[in-house]
């Protein structure tokens, strides 16, 4: 009777492993604390990956802040320097308070000129004509100019972020939205054409969201990019069809955690 209970056993445990083969077969690994597999983009060297709102675990949600958030200013190939709320920003092993907002459509982590409009991809563009650590939600030519009706670029932040994190750390999450709205440059007046964000999680996440858009890609760089112009992730690159209305792209930080005692509990 035991030797039977025995081989049963065995056969159970090997038909429930085939079953469970089965349902993971083709998946990635989970990356980060595994709360979400994700199909994706990358690694980069320093293991940045990405996923967008197609692939399930990168939702659209856009934050829209044009009517709370602060207004940077206006003009043409212009950069705003703004502190960031929260605790430090890490982006490529190098945490910084503060970031700077171009009217080209992109974030630069050091460089505080904002005229870069270069379309330097597939990332990472070595040489590149810009400097500094790039985020780029959007980067083409811009106009953010006092003739364009309604054009602005609007910095808030939240300590409890309306769009959750996707890295599945629990607590709470607070997050740095910079909104663009905005046009082609074109020296005419408005209203906007281009209508996006970047999200920076104080988990290091990274999100993109685009919610109006003109060009659909052809003439644009979506991506991400380290100081040293040596390493980065592409989305997308002058590429038509590229970027739809409702895009939403996440970066995911290798090790999304920050140091934060928020996320502990004392027992």
């Amino acid at each position: 009777m035991k030797f039977r209970i025995i081989v049963f056993v065995c056969v159970m445990t090997l038909a429930l492993g085939s079953v469970f083969a089965e349902e993971i077969k083709g998946q990635d690994e989970p990356i980060g604390h595994g709360e979400a597999v994700r199909a994706t983009g990358g690694p980069d060297t320093f293991g940045y990956t990405w996923a967008d709102q197609a692939e399930g675990s990168c939702p659209y949600q856009f934050v829209e802040i044009s009517g709370t958030g602060t207004d940077l200013g206006d003009g043409d190939d212009e950069g705003f320097v703004q502190a960031l709320g929260g605790p430090a920003f890490n982006f490529y092993g190098t945490t910084y308070a503060d970031v700077t907002a171009a009217t080209n459509g992109y974030l630069s982590f050091g460089d505080t000129s904002g005229g870069d409009h270069s379309n330097d991809c597939p990332l990472p563009a070595t040489p590149s004509t810009g400097s500094g650590g790039r985020i780029y939600p959007l980067q083409d030519d811009l106009d953010v100019d006092p003739l364009c009706d309604d054009c602005a670029v609007y910095f808030e932040y939240f300590a409890t972020c309306p769009r959750p994190n996707d890295d599945g750390i629990p607590g709470t999450t607070g997050c740095n939205v910079i909104q663009w709205d905005a046009q082609h440059y074109s020296g005419g007046s408005g209203p906007y054409t281009e209508r996006f964000q970047a999200i920076l999680y104080d988990t290091y996440e990274i999100v993109v969201q685009v919610a109006t858009q003109s060009e659909g890609g052809s003439g644009s760089t979506t991506g991400i990019q380290n100081p040293a112009a040596d390493d980065g992730l592409t989305y997308a690159c002058d590429s038509a069809g590229s970027i739809v209305d409702g895009t939403a792209v996440c970066f995911f930080h290798p090790t999304p955690v920050p140091v934060d005692l928020q996320f502990f509990t004392a027992e």
